[in-house]
């Protein structure tokens, strides 16, 4: 059995019984294992550990059999005593008087070390490399519960493991506080964030903690780290209170948050805003990469351009084709930094949008890359105004937003309205990640990412009104005069929108090409994007 107590730079000498009380309690005698199956011994032992001292046996008798007549917890007690000394191989316990205590020297408890050197280093003004191995070593033995697995219908000895139990965990949150800053002063990040997970375990609902953990993503510059532990607290408070993060929390939130934008601006200034101005009002661009083709990005039902670049696997996708064109991308009126006050989701809207963004930019023909709803818009465009497209390429389309009888690929009407009040009901947070990026839903970046994002980009009625465009949408007569070249990209496990409206394209628009993709992502940036990359720089290149 190995020894209760890490390696410390000031260990004594060792000790005829060590007693381990934090985890599952477990003995050992001169260092080898010894067996005390009763679970009373150990709750014996552990009282007068803490209670150092004389102990009356009334008040042991009291703790261990409360409902018992005390003449016979007496009894049990002094039978207890015999079994404790007997199993350890000498005396364990020495009497004084009528009262119990613990032969000293000769017994070592891990909980009492534990405390009083988390004492001690809480009070260091300074932690030396062997203190701070030691401290790392405290940490990870103090984790589990005091006497874990010790119950037996004893509210007295209850009480008292609680109040114990509240104590070492508040010791071990200080120690966790005294490390963590010190871990990150010398760039131990990895162990320093592994420590603050640890301290918001121990009260999920401490805001300090969870501040302390946004600090150690600012320190990285990990903008979406920070986001992520903000919004990880306040979906634990408004899940369990019904409140949000108060005034302190939510300042060192702003407060980081604005360091670190300045600090990007300042190491890679953002992309110039442009402004369009259409016949429903002004369209926001921006343009990326300097190719001598054009290609128009056309979002899905939601986009905000400036937070959205923000992401790096984002903003990767988009330099990947920057190489070869002059990539445009746009927020469709309605979101973002579009004008608001006319949000539709009409995909003739979404390609006025698009023809007033051509002619401000002063493009006269362009490929149109049309994602999710953003496939409506483009082929709208390709069908109204062929003039201006040089080609499709669709990722994740389809051609009408609800299901008919002879459309199966999409959600009923009905059931397209109960999962529009879901998601709205949940605007402000990561609403629907788990149906647009299935393989990553669980990313804490992603999802901070993604929550910022959607309450920036729209509010609820606006986002009802696009969305109510998006499933009366049907273009599916007009299909066959699309004439531009049409790659159409879909993913086997998309759970947004199914394979089989990609097929129905692919199948409906003359001479398009269907490019199958593994993969149960809607976001095309999302998991694996540089098969998407690829083909469509091969299609665009081969035209």
């Amino acid at each position: 059995m190995p020894d209760c107590k890490p390696d410390v730079p000031f260990r004594v000498a060792p000790v005829s019984v060590d007693l381990c009380l934090i985890g599952v309690p477990r003995v050992s005698v001169r260092r080898r294992p010894t067996q005390l199956a009763l679970q009373r011994a150990f709750a014996l032992l552990a009282y007068l550990a803490f209670n150092r001292g004389p102990v009356p046996r009334t008040q042991l008798a009291a703790l261990l059999w409360p409902d018992a007549d005390e003449a016979v917890a007496r009894t049990r007690l002094r039978r207890l005593r015999y079994a404790i000394d007997e199993a350890l191989g000498g005396e364990v316990l020495r009497s004084d008087g009528d009262a119990l205590a613990l032969a000293e020297p000769g017994l070592s408890t891990d909980a009492l070390a534990f405390a009083a050197f988390a004492r001690g280093a809480v009070a260091a003004p300074t932690l030396d490399d062997a203190a701070l191995t030691a401290a790392l070593a405290w940490i990870e033995r103090a984790r589990p519960p005091l006497l874990q697995g010790i119950a037996f219908g004893s509210d007295v000895f209850d009480d008292w493991l609680k109040a114990r139990s509240i104590e070492h965990e508040h010791l071990l949150s200080r120690l966790l506080e005294r490390l963590i800053p010190e871990l990150a002063r010398r760039a131990r990040f990895e162990a320093a964030l592994e420590l603050a997970e640890a301290l918001i375990a121990l009260d999920p609902f401490r805001e300090p903690s969870h501040v302390l953990l946004m600090q150690l993503h600012a320190q990285q510059g990990h903008s979406a780290g920070v986001d992520a532990a903000y919004l990880r607290c306040a979906e634990l408070l408004r899940a369990e209170f019904g409140i949000k993060p108060g005034p302190g929390t939510e300042a060192a939130y702003l407060r980081l948050t604005g360091e670190l934008r300045r600090q990007l601006d300042a190491a890679a200034p953002r992309p110039a805003i442009r402004y369009a101005e259409g016949e429903r009002g002004a369209v926001a661009y921006t343009v990326i990469g300097a190719g001598d083709r054009t290609l128009v990005l056309a979002p899905g039902f939601v986009c905000h351009i400036e937070i959205a670049l923000e992401l790096p696997r984002f903003r990767g996708f988009l330099e990947a084709l920057a190489a070869r064109f002059q990539v445009i991308v746009f927020d469709r009126r309605g979101v973002g930094l579009s004008e608001r006050l006319s949000a539709t989701g009409t995909p003739g809207a979404m390609a006025a949008d698009m023809a007033a963004i051509l002619d401000h930019a002063g493009v006269h023909k362009a490929w149109i890359f049309g994602a999710s709803e953003g496939g409506l818009g483009a082929m709208r465009l390709a069908i109204d105004q062929p003039a201006r497209v040089q080609g499709l390429c669709l990722f994740g389309a389809l051609a009408r937003g609800s299901a008919a009888p002879d459309y199966p690929w999409a959600m009923p009407a009905q059931a397209y309205d109960v999962w529009l009040q879901r998601l709205v009901a949940a605007w402000g947070g990561p609403a629907g990640i788990e149906t647009f990026a299935p393989s990553a839903q669980h990313d804490p970046a992603l999802r901070a990412w993604w929550a910022r994002l959607v309450r920036h980009a729209a509010s609820p009625g606006g986002l009802k009104a696009i969305l109510a465009g998006l499933r009366d949408a049907d273009i599916r007569a007009e299909l066959p005069r699309i004439g531009a070249p049409t790659l159409v990209m879909h993913r086997r496990g998309d759970r947004a929108v199914r394979f089989g409206a990609g097929e129905h394209l692919a199948r409906t628009i003359p001479g398009a090409r269907l490019h199958a993709l593994d993969g149960v992502d809607h976001f095309w940036w999302c998991g694996d994007s540089a098969p998407v990359v690829q083909a469509l720089l091969d299609f665009t290149e081969a035209r």
